[in-house]
């Protein structure tokens, strides 16, 4: 995908903005200098993590969006954000789907907090968090610039996205592409599907599932993807404890448009053969016609053999 020429300078005024808009305490400077970030990728999204201060037993964060793509970005009103291991959770208990607009070379800011733990029980010393910017599957794993220490059943507080940044006018023109692939056939079943690379983490994998309907007539849709491996036998579960999962979902989906959702497994070795499949077959709904794909990175379940996947959801 093609890119603006200014994301870096737009990330830094984001986190900028979120290092003095949080009213903490603390040296803003070194805080911002405490800022990781992600490059562009093929969706048009550089991520960014801050650290914004801290005011009593409550450390504040920024996750910072810049939309350095070619095309508005159409997002959910909250990001997500999960941790690797425990049942650390920020709920998105106030999302409003596909609610907010990134314009190209604009950027948002939500914001993160926890309190500090109270020992009670299990602590996680945590190094990183794993953000979407949904409905993006896309599994953004941000560093933290020092390990911090959450209760194993620790409950966040995720704000929503704000807009900031410049208006799509001033963003800088881009050169067409002059040499760009030709659109690939339609399949026969009347829908292709992509599977991208997503997170890989502490034997945690997770990858975006997209299916476009490039055919002529309407397909239902109300479901969970079906998966399968050419010659394994794997066990596909139906909703995920780690993926944010919209749930079955009545969709009508007409020549042109597309729904995404995410899967996820664990690469464990055990005994048993190890699976490291570079070919799935994915379908839209139990009995749908299958496509055989090929995934940006292998499906490396190790010899668990299973698989979870959320629901189909609008990405267009």
């Amino acid at each position: 995908m093609p890119r603006t020429s200014r994301p870096l300078a737009l990330i830094a005024a984001v986190l900028a903005l979120a290092a003095s808009g949080c009213g903490a305490g603390g040296d803003s400077g070194d805080e911002a200098a405490a800022a990781t970030s992600t490059a562009c990728d093929d969706h048009g999204i550089q991520m960014s993590l801050t650290p914004t201060g801290e005011v009593g037993d409550r450390t504040f964060m920024a996750i910072g969006l810049v939309n350095c793509g070619e095309a508005p970005l159409l997002l959910d009103s909250m990001p997500q954000v999960g941790v690797f291991g425990g049942n650390v959770v920020a709920p998105r208990d106030h999302n409003a789907p596909e609610s907010v607009t990134v314009d190209p070379g604009q950027g948002a800011i939500a914001p993160l907090s926890w309190e500090a733990p109270t020992h009670t029980g299990e602590v996680l010393e945590v190094d990183r968090f794993l953000i979407n910017a949904l409905p993006v599957y896309a599994g953004y794993e941000l560093d933290l610039a020092e390990p911090i220490e959450l209760d194993a059943e620790h409950v966040l507080d995720l704000g929503a996205w704000q807009l900031t940044g410049v208006p799509a006018a001033e963003v800088e023109p881009v050169e067409p592409a002059t040499d760009r692939p030709e659109e690939p056939q339609c399949p026969e079943g009347g829908f292709h599907v992509t599977v991208t690379q997503g997170s890989a983490a502490m034997g945690l994998r997770t990858s975006g599932i997209e299916l476009v309907n490039c055919g002529t007539e309407d397909i239902a849709i109300n479901g969970y993807p079906v998966i399968e491996i050419p010659g394994v036998e794997v066990a596909v579960r139906q909703g995920s404890d780690t993926l944010q999962d919209p749930g079955p979902t009545a969709i009508t989906l007409a020549p042109g448009e597309s729904v995404s959702a995410g899967m996820l497994w664990r690469n464990l070795v055990e005994a048993g053969d190890v699976v490291n499949a570079t070919e799935i077959n994915v379908g839209y709904a139990a009995g749908s016609p299958l496509e055989t794909v090929t995934p940006e990175a292998s499906i490396d379940l190790g010899t668990t053999r299973e698989i979870e996947v959320t629901a189909w959801r609008l990405s267009d």
